[in-house]
């Protein structure tokens, strides 16, 4: 198989991965906001509000997490070192794993895959956007 080829089953297996770790939990950030929302009687406009909340402090601690510490840090990521999840496998990391795509592609190297803070980042913005559109398309105001 060419390199070209590779390079690109590689970067696709990387963010379908990201991608479905990522749409997890932004349904579930989703459903647990609207049964918020629900129970505490404000509707889809309290649902909004809240998604927005949850993005903005995902997207803080992914920051926060994917902050380097040091210059080591910045040299070690040029190579690709540090990008293994030290973290041990959790029970929601388990569930995406059983979903598809990643039920049917192969995970890539644990040194490949993007960090557990680098898809909370995704999920944060992603979070961010449901939000937006609630507001601007839907009109949820």
């Amino acid at each position: 198989m060419s390199d070209s080829r590779l390079w690109i089953r590689r970067r696709v297996r990387i963010w379908a991965d990201a991608l479905t770790y990522a749409c997890t939990l932004t349904i579930l950030a989703g459903v647990a906001s609207g049964v918020l929302a629900i129970a505490t009687g404000g509707g889809s406009v309290r649902a909004k509000e809240l998604l927005f909340v949850t993005g903005w402090i995902l997207l803080a601690y992914a920051t926060i997490k994917l902050w380097p510490t040091s210059p080591e840090d910045l040299e070690e990521d040029r190579t690709g070192d540090s990008l293994a999840d030290s973290q041990p496998t959790t029970r929601f990391q388990r569930l995406v794993r059983a979903l598809p795509p990643n039920r049917w592609v192969r995970l890539p190297r644990p040194e490949r895959r993007m960090t557990t803070a680098g898809k909370v980042l995704l999920a944060s913005v992603l979070i961010l956007l449901v939000s937006f559109l609630l507001e601007t398309v839907f009109g949820v105001t």
